[in-house]
């Protein structure tokens, strides 16, 4: 019987699996796409079908991007003001007695940018970070030194922004993702983000972020970051609006922006590189 990996992004909307012959190729094979559940239970039965739908592959591991912060150890959710009802829940144990294989877990911009270092055009970039434009704001930043790496789950979308009044979905008053998380704005606004053409309120939406992207360069001076996500895919202006923005107001240090090459796919795709990635090189 074939080996086979399996890699889950579980986004605040959207669930997809997909099965990898190889670890070696970003290439995988879909086998299945729902909404996802904000019941875990069901969430976690509909994962397990989708999996062993497929009968005639041994599953040598399994790799989960999920849209909230994760415990210290890896094993659960710790935060996820998107679906709450997944904290504190036993995912990694549950998938592993169900299969019977090594099962890791990463918030999804650890996924993202795991990948787009392996497969994208950040490689050789030491300091970097991968940005998720969807439902929430997430972000991961890798500081690697010669052989040495370490990748870091950040939360730059509840960072708090000085005179915003705003409640974000985590309970803090001031966070960035009031003004740029698909969630929250669609709340806000009574309709979906995706037709929206106002020029005003993309302004604003990349006034807020460029904000953020610039706090976290100068905090951890991240070269280059790599953008996907929902919000920045399915708008083609929003990068070179945002990229303004952060040459506007950055001082002393250089910001480059880029598309994920994977695109929506890079999440999926590092869910499974984590299986190759030493435990002891992220903090979750």
């Amino acid at each position: 019987m074939p080996r086979a990996y399996i890699g889950i992004d579980i986004g605040g909307t959207n669930t997809r699996i997909g099965l990898f012959r190889t670890l070696a190729t970003p290439t995988f094979m879909p086998l299945a796409q729902f909404s996802t559940q904000q019941n875990y239970e069901q969430q976690v039965v509909s994962m397990i079908n989708a999996v062993r739908h497929d009968e005639a592959s041994e599953i040598a591991g399994i790799g989960v991007s999920f849209g909230g912060r994760l415990a210290k150890d890896g094993r659960s959710v710790l935060v996820a003001p998107n679906l709450p009802d997944y904290v504190g829940k036993p995912l990694a144990q549950e998938l592993e007695r169900s299969f019977s294989c090594p099962v890791r877990l990463a918030h999804d911009p650890v996924c993202g940018l795991l990948s787009e270092k392996k497969f994208g055009r950040i490689s050789s970039i030491e300091r970097c970070a991968y940005l998720t434009l969807s439902t929430g704001t997430g972000a991961a930043i890798q500081l690697r030194k010669a052989e040495k790496s370490l990748t870091i789950s950040i939360e730059i979308g509840h960072q708090i922004l000085d005179g915003n009044p705003l409640t974000c979905l985590c309970g803090q008053v001031g966070c960035l993702e009031t003004f740029t998380g698909g969630r929250q704005l669609e709340l806000r606004l009574g309709h979906a983000i995706a037709g929206v053409t106002d020029q005003a309120f993309w302004e604003l939406f990349c006034d807020k972020l460029a904000i953020g992207l610039v706090n976290l360069a100068q905090l951890t001076r991240v070269e280059a970051v790599v953008v996907s996500g929902a919000i920045a895919l399915k708008n083609a202006f929003l990068l070179p609006l945002l990229q303004r923005k952060v040459n506007e107001r950055i001082t002393g240090a250089t910001l480059i922006l880029s598309l994920a090459t994977l695109g929506e796919n890079a999440p999926i795709v590092g869910a499974t590189t984590l299986l190759e990635t030493p435990d002891e090189t992220i903090l979750h």
